[in-house]
């Protein structure tokens, strides 16, 4: 067994979608169970792609430049793979705020762009991952002792790492820089940790899947916390159990039970499609969408069968009805079978990610294990013995989408080992993308729109930032 350390980590990057958005910074920093550092910090820039922009609010906002990372950081290849050695280290827990849902994504969307294998890192090895976004929800909801909880202007609750760092008297140098965030939110955690020790300990278990599934147990309410449910009511429901997602073994239908679900009883697939994947705003009026979510047992979530953990008082606060609640869910046992067989329909295609583009296909299926061998035995090869292995036709795999990743993974690190007719093919590739919007990304010209609209409200910083974008976009421009 080897000992569980955690390494909390941070991404800074230049969009807010993983899938498409490119990493910009990387900081992390490893401590023992305890919460005390160990070893050296990570702090690392990773060079922009050539064939995409980054998008400019997110500059703004971190104040990062493409130019800054060009010229002080690492290949994508190179970041990557110091990333994968920290985060893949035997007993590590990975974990940040809000890492679950964004830094994990932007952590797998790596991997596979330079082929290497998405998940492991998350299992392996005693290996798992976390998230401290949900142990503060928790806190807030069941445990607020200990803590001061800022509110935004509005007098909602805010859960932003700034705000609660400010509130609480932590150290948080420079928000959106890597580094500082991830000390921020260390000291959070130091601050739960010590103030609800009980709670820190049933959050952590619940980061791997088996206790998730045990704390559900099967046909029962319980309790549910989540950002899907408002800040107002404490992130936390009452939950029914609906069934298990038809597709994905990890993930768990489940009913808010402070809604009667007698109508839910009465619909079919597809109205229930309808009434979960349709915007609020495109329904008929009267008509709302279903009180229905997903719980996905490999995120950490945070589940409670224990109800008497919610007290009177606190159920009352979060306008919770416990006893209408459990009728509701009453009802859902007695008559829930109506709805089996319905799910593989209702969920048929619903949400697929990705844009047909190479890039963002992670989730078009999993690799087979003799694509995952000859991928990493190329992981091993001089760039010159890429371009040789490439020359001979001998790049060849059996899911099709791998010759792509392949050819762009070594445009991007290893340009100079291109023949003549690949530099062509990439220069075509950057050109689609740019010019015309290929496989839906920005061009130029969108861009440009973008900066002078930015620019209108920018102060001098901004302006200094939206003019250096401008530049990075008319130096990698490719001719038309």
């Amino acid at each position: 067994m080897h000992e569980m350390t955690f390494y909390w980590h941070d991404y800074e990057t230049f969009g807010r979608v993983p899938r498409r958005d490119r990493p910009a910074q990387f900081a992390g920093i490893r401590t023992d169970a305890e919460l005390n550092e160990i070893g050296q910090p990570l702090m690392v820039y990773c060079q922009p792609p050539l064939d995409s922009l980054p998008d400019p609010e997110a500059c703004l906002l971190t104040g990062i430049l493409p130019q800054t990372c060009a010229e002080q950081g690492l290949s994508e290849h190179e970041f990557v793979a110091a990333i994968e050695a920290e985060l893949a280290a035997p007993g590590t827990v990975g974990l940040g705020y809000n890492s679950i849902r964004f830094d994990d994504e932007v952590t797998r969307f790596l991997l596979w762009r330079n082929l290497r294998e998405p998940y492991a890192r998350e299992w392996q090895n005693g290996c798992g991952r976390w998230d401290l976004l949900d142990v503060v929800r928790c806190a807030y909801a069941l445990r607020p002792e200990g803590l001061t909880w800022p509110r935004h202007e509005d007098g909602r609750p805010s859960f932003k790492l700034e705000h609660l760092t400010q509130a609480n008297g932590l150290a948080h140098e420079a928000a959106h820089d890597a580094l500082s965030d991830v000390r921020a939110t260390i000291a959070l955690a130091r601050l739960i940790k010590q103030a609800q020790p009980k709670l820190w300990d049933f959050c952590f278990k619940l980061h791997k899947k088996d206790a998730v599934w045990a704390e559900i147990g099967v046909g029962r309410p319980f309790l549910h916390i989540s950002g899907m449910y408002a800040p107002e009511r404490g992130c936390i429901a009452l939950v029914w159990p609906l069934a298990p997602h038809p597709t994905n073994k990890n993930e768990l239908i489940v009913w808010d039970c402070s809604e009667d679900p007698s109508e839910l009883l009465t619909l079919n697939a597809a109205a229930i499609r309808e009434r979960l994947f349709v915007k609020q705003a495109d329904l008929p009026e009267g008509v709302s969408r279903l009180p229905i979510k997903s719980i996905h047992v490999n995120k950490s979530p945070i589940v409670i069968s224990a109800l008497k953990i919610l007290s009177p008082e606190m159920a009352q606060r979060w306008g919770l009805d416990l006893a209408q609640g459990l009728q509701h869910a009453q009802r859902l046992a007695e008559q829930g079978h109506l709805l089996s067989g319905l799910w593989g329909e209702v969920y048929q295609r619903a949400g697929l990610e990705g844009g047909g583009d190479v890039d963002e296909d992670l989730y078009g299926g999993f690799v087979g294990p003799e694509d995952r061998k000859a991928l990493s035995r190329l992981l091993g090869l001089t760039p010159a013995a890429l371009a040789e292995r490439a020359a001979e036709g001998r790049l060849v795999f059996k899911d099709e989408r791998l010759e792509e990743l392949v050819f762009r993974w070594r445009a991007r690190n290893f340009a100079a080992s291109l023949s003549e007719a690949e530099q062509q093919r990439w220069t075509a590739h950057c050109a689609a993308r740019l010019h015309e919007g290929a496989a839906g990304a920005q061009t130029l010209a969108a861009f440009f729109d973008q900066i002078d609209s930015l620019s209108e409200a920018a102060d001098e910083r901004g302006q200094e930032i939206l003019g250096a974008l401008y530049e990075w976009a008319e130096q990698i421009a490719p001719a038309a």
